[in-house]
């Protein structure tokens, strides 16, 4: 498959096999522990834990039941991220940019794509996640340029951390018609160049990104993924696991606030309730995400997108107010998660525009 089997060039793997949700969550437990504890155990590296979360069985945990894994509920792949960005914020990410791609595979993917992929994650294999960069800015796409029957790809972007240790990489692309796609490459392809960055862990922060740069990079056909026309389900995810690592990042920091001596217990109280929302919330959009899998109207997907959203919204909220509330940094709103929730707005309004039905 050209590009895309240019990633199994690693050595072989051997993976745990996860059964049950429960287990699912009980593993998920033991690895945030060993990522939690990473910034004051230098015993084993980065790599070293990346390869065991690899071995754990944590990436194949959202395979489809027709590909031979067990397609674990949207809830319990969000409580599984929350977990792991309470102990660790750089385990968070990964684990979410891994199942976000693997979603984009299941819905906008070949059989083909299907076939690798999936039979290569059950091995340990790790999709990361581009976000394109130009003139120092976030941008939407890389361009393709037409090479034969071929494209080249240039550009550079910021991954998600440690993407040189990961199988592949979705990058964003557009070709020269304006004609969008993700491209699914394999970190190891001829042309990506990763620039001077430690994978290890900083203490009293997140990971940096990874910054990959992209040099005349041959691009066949076959590991283009096409949007589809229809609202995306991935996008949905997205939103679900990003507000899950805002839990888990909420969570953390209200420890350090119970920690503290003269913390105010008004505000405690209503921080910790504020929490339960958004915990409340992300399920709920978790099982409007299972509906949207398997609905076929464009109702379930618009539910998914907005319950999605609305939990985005609250965790996000929340996190920067006990962040606040402990002196941390507040985190900014990511553009294009501003702009989702800004075309919730708009679905919103029109909803209620509409005349009630008779």
């Amino acid at each position: 498959m050209g590009m895309i089997s240019s990633a199994l060039d690693r050595p072989p793997r051997t993976a745990a096999v996860i059964g049950t949700e429960d287990e699912a969550l009980t593993v998920a437990g033991t690895i945030a522990g060993i990522f939690g504890n990473a910034a004051a155990n230098t015993a084993k590296t980065a790599e070293a834990r990346l390869d065991l979360l690899s071995r754990s069985g944590l990436f194949g945990i959202s395979v489809p039941t027709e590909h031979g894994g067990i397609d674990v509920s949207n809830t319990v792949l969000a409580d599984v991220c929350a977990l792991a960005a309470e102990h660790s914020a750089t385990l968070g990410e990964i684990l979410a940019a891994h199942f976000v791609v693997l979603e984009q595979l299941r819905s906008l993917g070949t059989e083909g794509h299907h076939t690798v992929v999936f039979s290569a994650v059950f091995s340990g294999a790790r999709l990361s996640r581009a976000a394109p960069r130009r003139g120092g800015q976030e941008a939407d796409a890389l361009p393709l340029a037409p090479s034969g029957l071929a494209w080249r790809l240039g550009g550079e972007a910021l991954c998600t951390p440690c993407t040189r240790h990961a199988d592949w990489v979705l990058v964003p692309t557009r070709s020269d018609s304006g004609r969008t796609a993700g491209l699914l490459l394999g970190t190891r392809a001829e042309g990506l160049h990763y620039v001077a960055n430690s994978c290890e862990p900083v203490r009293g922060g997140a990971q940096p990104a990874e910054h990959v740069l992209f040099k005349d990079v041959l691009v066949d056909g076959d590991a283009l993924l096409h949007p589809s026309s229809e609202a995306g389900v991935p996008f949905s995810l997205e939103l679900l696991l990003d507000a899950a690592r805002q839990l888990g990042a909420g969570k953390r920091a209200l420890d350090r606030l119970l920690e503290t001596e003269d913390a105010d217990a008004f505000e405690t109280g209503l921080l910790s309730a504020r929490l339960a929302a958004a915990q409340a919330l992300i399920a709920e959009a978790g099982r409007a995400i299972d509906a949207a899998q398997i609905g076929l109207a464009d109702l379930h997907r618009t539910n998914a997108f907005l319950a999605a959203a609305s939990a985005f919204a609250v965790a996000h909220e929340t996190a920067n107010r006990i962040r606040a509330a402990t002196g941390r940094t507040e985190q900014p709103l990511p553009a294009h998660l501003a702009a989702a929730l800004k075309e919730t707005g708009r679905l919103r309004r029109e909803a209620h525009r509409q005349p009630p039905e008779a």
